[in-house]
Parts: structure tokens; sequence; C-alpha cells
């Protein structure tokens, strides 16, 4: 008989280890970042690619040999958060602007979502538990890398630059999820009850009403960057 998998249940223990160990990374990212000479800073930024990619490679190799039960529609590598560690190894390896905008800003308003409310059914101390909250703190860290490390200074022009660039895909996945049945992004349903998602009507109208408070958030984000950081 196949042993019981645990169920995963919000803000039980392994859920506030994990997002409590990811804090204090990001509080040693900004140690790093702080004393750290530039190509110091340059190299470890380029590590944390490194391990995204190898983390990258381990989680779809295991989704594609079908370990987590689910069919070969709903393993690929199309959600936000998977787009986003290409997007994070883009703008870590090699810097690119357009790269670390939306690591920026996507990151800590989209993918941050998933370590809060986490659209995940297996608890720990499973491989899908690790594995999901490993990438998603990574992601995390790499937006931080970005601030800490990177330096990177935003500009006014990567807010909407940013938005074009999310709504693109967003527009680019709905024909996708209609053709495969799937759910990448959320475009047909919210990914879990109380998610905010669900405040804001019906799939994937809910994109539409976001993009008011979407384009705000991002305003307010540039502020802080361009005033504290120096030019990358």
């Amino acid at each position: 008989m196949a042993p019981d998998i645990p169920s995963f249940v919000r803000w039980d223990t392994p859920h506030l280890f994990v997002v409590g160990l990811t804090l204090l990374a990001t509080c040693i990212i900004a140690l790093l970042g702080k004393h750290c000479r530039e190509e110091t800073r340059l190299r470890i930024g380029k590590g944390i690619a490194v391990t995204l990619a190898l983390m990258f490679v381990t989680e779809f190799s295991w989704r594609f040999l079908g370990y987590n039960g689910k069919v070969w529609q709903e393993n690929l590598p199309l959600h936000f958060c998977s787009v986003m560690v290409i997007v994070s190894i883009i703008a870590l390896g090699w810097r690119k602007r357009w790269a670390c905008a939306m690591v920026y800003f996507g990151v800590l308003t989209a993918s941050v979502q998933g370590l809060i409310t986490p659209a995940l059914e297996d608890g720990y101390p499973t491989f899908s538990f690790c594995i999901f909250f490993l990438s998603h703190g990574m992601l995390f860290l790499s937006a931080m890398a970005v601030i800490f490390l990177l330096r990177w200074k935003a500009r006014r022009k990567d807010i909407l630059r940013t938005l074009f660039l999310f709504d693109a895909y967003i527009l680019a996945i709905i024909p996708i999820n209609l053709w495969l049945g799937t759910n990448y992004c959320f475009t047909q349903k919210s990914p879990v009850p109380g998610c905010i998602l669900d405040y804001l009507g019906a799939a994937p109208w809910y994109y539409l009403w976001l993009q008011p408070a979407i384009l705000g958030i991002f305003a307010l984000m540039y502020l802080p960057l361009k005033e504290r950081y120096a030019k990358s």
C-alpha cells in the first residue's frame, strides 16, 4: 500500500519555516550587497542564476517523468513563476535591463503570492512541497539580488514596458489554456480560495480590473529604487 501523502496546510510549521528561511536568506543577500565589491556581487548573482537553471532542469525533469501524477499538458513550463525563473536567469546572468525590471516588478507583486498563498496540495516532506517553495523562494531572492547585488536602477519607461510584457504573456497564454484545457497563469480560475483574484470578478477578466492597481503599485515601487540605488 502506498504511503499517505500529507496535505499542505497554510501557515503550519513547515510553511512558516520556509518563509522564515527565505527572509533570512534575503537579509544575507542585503548584507553581501552592502559589503562586497562589485566583482564579488556580480559573481554571486551569476551563482544564483546557475542555481536557478539547475533547479529549473531538476523540476521539469521530475514533472516530465510523471512523478507528480499529472498529465503532460499540466507539466509544461508555462506558469508565470516558471517564466519568471527563466527571466531571472537572464537578469542575473546577463544583466539585461528588461529582465531586471520584470524580475523586480513581477516577482515582488505576483510571484511572492506563491509564498503567501501557495497553490499546493502536497505538504512537507514531499518533493513537490520542497521544489515549490525552493523555486518561489529563489525567485524572491532573485528580486533581492537585482536590488542589492546588481544595484539596478529603475527608469520610468520600465513601468509601462514591464506591464506590456506581462499583458502580452497573459494574452498569449489564454488560447493555449483553451487548447490544452489547462490553467497556466490562472486565466481559467484563481489558484486557491481566498486569493486576491477572487475579489475581482471572473477569470480572465480579473486581470483587466487589475491593470490600474498594478500600474499604481509599479509606480510606487519605482520611487524607492530610483532614490536609493546607484546606477548599475
